[in-house]
Formats: C-alpha cells, sequence, structure tokens
C-alpha cells in the first residue's frame, strides 16, 4: 500500500461533470464538491442521452441505470410532421461498442451521481457536497478556491466544473481580453418532459403517436421533421422508466436581444412553442400543451480554449468545451472528462499534480476538438441521423484515456 496521502481535491459545480469526476476520484482520494446552488439543485428535468462511450464509464463505476431510470435506445427512426415514417435504423451498439445508448431524465441521472458520490458505504471516504458555497477566484499555480466571505481552501487539485458559463474560466486560461465565452449558434430547443399519463389526458380521442405507443416505438429515438424547407424538428425520446417522454424542438433562432448568460436554461413560452410548431400533426399539438415546464436554450458553444490547465488546475466539461446537443456528445464528453481524471491514481504526489493535469488535457482537448467540429457541421445539416451515424465509430469507439495512451504509445 502506498504511504503516499491522498490527494485533496476540490471540484467547482455539481453538475455532470463535477459529479462524475468526484465518484470516480473518492476511491482514493479526499473530495469535496463546491456549489453554490442549493441542495434541490438540478440540471433539468428534461432528457438526455448517454451513448456507448459514455455508458462504458459509467458501468465501470458501478452507475446503476435502473436505479436511474434509464432506457434503452436500441435505434433512429425519422418521421414526417405528419407522422408517416421516412426511415427506420437499428442501433447494434452493444454489439459492436459494448455497451447501450441510454435515456434518463437529467434530473434522475444528477441523483444516481450524487449518491454513487457520498454514499457511506461506497469505496474510499464519501465526497463531502457544500452547497451555497459561491467560488469567486481560483488561484490555479497553487490550487486555492476563494469564496464571496474571503473564506479561501487550500487543495492539491483544482477541477473547474461549473458549465458553459463559468465565472472561473478565465483564472486557468488566463486570457487579458476575456474574449472565450460563450456564442449562440443560431438555433434554439424549447424543452419539455411529458409523461404518459397526462399525454393520454390531452389527447383525448387521439390515440398515442406511433413514436411513443409502446406496441409500435421499438425503444426508439424519434426525429420528426417539419420537411417544408425550414430548419425545424422534433426529437423525441423515453425517459424515466419509460414512463415520460423528452421532446425537444429545435428551429432557427429569432431575432433575441439577451445575452447569451441570459438565454441559456431559461423559462420558455408555452404558446410560443405551440405556434412555431403549429403545423405539426394534432396529436403533436396536444402533447406539447400537455407540458407543465418549458425551457427553452438559444443552444451555444464554445471556441476551443487555447489550454484547459494551468498548475494544479483543470476546466472539464462544459467550462472547458461546451457544444450543441446535435451530436448527442456534450454530455458524453464531460463523462470522458471525468474519467481522464483517473490518471490521478492513489500514490500520485502532490509535486506530479501538473504534469498528470497536462495529459488529461492533452487526450482530451484533441478528440473533443474533433467532436466539436463535427458538431458544428450538424448546425447546417440538420439531418441528424446522417451526421449521428456517420461519426458512430469515432465518437462510440472510445475506451477511456488509458487506452488512448497505450495506443499512442504503439504507434510511436
Amino acid at each position: 500500500m502506498s504511504s503516499t496521502p491522498p490527494l485533496n481535491i476540490l471540484i467547482v459545480g455539481s453538475g455532470l461533470a463535477g459529479l462524475t469526476a468526484a465518484a470516480i476520484l473518492r476511491p482514493h482520494h479526499l473530495v469535496t464538491v463546491f456549489e453554490r446552488g442549493t441542495d434541490s439543485i438540478a440540471t433539468g428535468g428534461q432528457g438526455i442521452i448517454i451513448a456507448p462511450n459514455g455508458t462504458k464509464i459509467l458501468d465501470s463505476i458501478n452507475y446503476n441505470l435502473s436505479r436511474a431510470g434509464a432506457v434503452p435506445i436500441l435505434g433512429i427512426r425519422t418521421y414526417t410532421k405528419e407522422g408517416v415514417v421516412l426511415e427506420d435504423v437499428d442501433m447494434d451498439m452493444k454489439e459492436r461498442f459494448g455497451a447501450d445508448c441510454v435515456a434518463m431524465k437529467r434530473s434522475d441521472f444528477r441523483a444516481e451521481l450524487l449518491r454513487l458520490a457520498t454514499e457511506e458505504n461506497g469505496s474510499g471516504d464519501p465526497v463531502k457536497v457544500v452547497f451555497g458555497k459561491n467560488v469567486v477566484g481560483v488561484d490555479a499555480e497553487e490550487g486555492v478556491v476563494e469564496f464571496g466571505d474571503g473564506e479561501r481552501v487550500y487543495g492539491d487539485v483544482v477541477i473547474v466544473a461549473d458549465g458553459i458559463h463559468s465565472r472561473l474560466r478565465n483564472a486557468i486560461v488566463n486570457d487579458p481580453s476575456n474574449h472565450y465565452e460563450a456564442q449562440k449558434t443560431g438555433l434554439t430547443c424549447y424543452r419539455i418532459a411529458v409523461d404518459t399519463e397526462s399525454a393520454q389526458i390531452s389527447l383525448g380521442n387521439l390515440v398515442l403517436p406511433h413514436w411513443w405507443d409502446p406496441q409500435t416505438s421499438s425503444n426508439r429515438s424519434s426525429i420528426i421533421y417539419a420537411g417544408d424547407g425550414t430548419p425545424r424538428f422534433i426529437t423525441a425520446y423515453p425517459i424515466h422508466g419509460g414512463s415520460m417522454y423528452n421532446l425537444a424542438c429545435i428551429l432557427q433562432t429569432q431575432d433575441s436581444p439577451k445575452e447569451a448568460s441570459e438565454s441559456w436554461y431559461a423559462d420558455g413560452d408555452k404558446n410560443k412553442m405551440l405556434e412555431l410548431f403549429g403545423d405539426f400533426s394534432e396529436e403533436m399539438r396536444r402533447i406539447l400543451s400537455a407540458a407543465t415546464e418549458v425551457k427553452v436554450w438559444e443552444l451555444q458553444d464554445l471556441e476551443p480554449l487555447p489550454t484547459w490547465t494551468r498548475g494544479r488546475s483543470i476546466l472539464i466539461g462544459d467550462a472547458a468545451h461546451a457544444m450543441t446537443p446535435l451530436q448527442g456528445q456534450g454530455a458524453n464528453m464531460s463523462i470522458e472528462d471525468a474519467e481522464a481524471l483517473g490518471l490521478l491514481a492513489p500514490g500520485t504526489r502532490r509535486e506530479d499534480v501538473p504534469a498528470i493535469l497536462r495529459v488529461v488535457e492533452d487526450v482530451r482537448r484533441e478528440r473533443v476538438s474533433k467532436v466539436l467540429e463535427e458538431t458544428r457541421k450538424s448546425h447546417g445539416n440538420l439531418k441528424v441521423a446522417d451526421r449521428v451515424f456517420a461519426n458512430a465509430d469515432f465518437n462510440y469507439g472510445y475506451n477511456g484515456i488509458k487506452e488512448t495512451l497505450k495506443a499512442r504509445d504503439e504507434t510511436v
């Protein structure tokens, strides 16, 4: 057993990236997560799809997909706005890549990560999650976080996972112009989640549509296109053990005076959503009208950063590489980032941390840049299914940072 003491790791942000990193690092280190929100914070009630590259990592940390209400996604099906099937493609993900695509309610996904990180009977010391603690500054070289009340906490590693509108990004990038901020992409997404009972009530004398009906849905992620030359489509897939559906309604952004930080995950206008998609089928309109909560994103991404690391600090997740959901890889990149931090192995000395973080960045930044590039191509080609399958081997075939480093060594 190593005589080197465990690292004291400080994580800023309790979203998907931060909590995945916490769960991965807790077996061998002392981990504290600082979250400026309350303990009721979540990442939204809408859905998220984790692809095989992410699912394999979750499997490796004993993430309980059943507890999280995960639904396997076994194919992609496209429809006209009237509900006519255009294409139905099976995805042999488990056989081909070693794991399924799964869909979850975001709050369910996060709750299971939080349980893994903090449960008493897990491996290592439970992660300490401190809510209502606003980190306002980071000394990246020394590994110090500073809070709004003037308190400073010292660590061996600082992981900044505070999201797309990171307040701490520039402490690491160190750009005097503070140029690296999220930019709008010209696309807007209304997101809702509707349970089956509410949908049936709203449908009245109409039956569940083909993409929802349990007899015909076949665990598909369905894409319903406007088909009239306008860049509008709706993505629908089951979540929460199949008892709900996530619907993401995407279109070209209308003129918006809002700053990028104001137009991210804002409350949406249901009537406006219904107006914008009012030419879709009667079944779809009724299902959209059943939503009790509507969120709207003006979809944004982030230019590749010149660096993710400085000293003993590193950016991960959307703080490092925000991208739109049009390839379904944003959350998966965050999970991969967290897995890569497993290079902070037991026995890692404090003085070794900066060099290890640079290796993590070197591997991750190269891969993420390619994923971002392909995702941006999707902004102009809204045949999403085509784009997803075109990059399947690269996206889903990833087996973690150690395999990547091993492959690099073998080619030298």
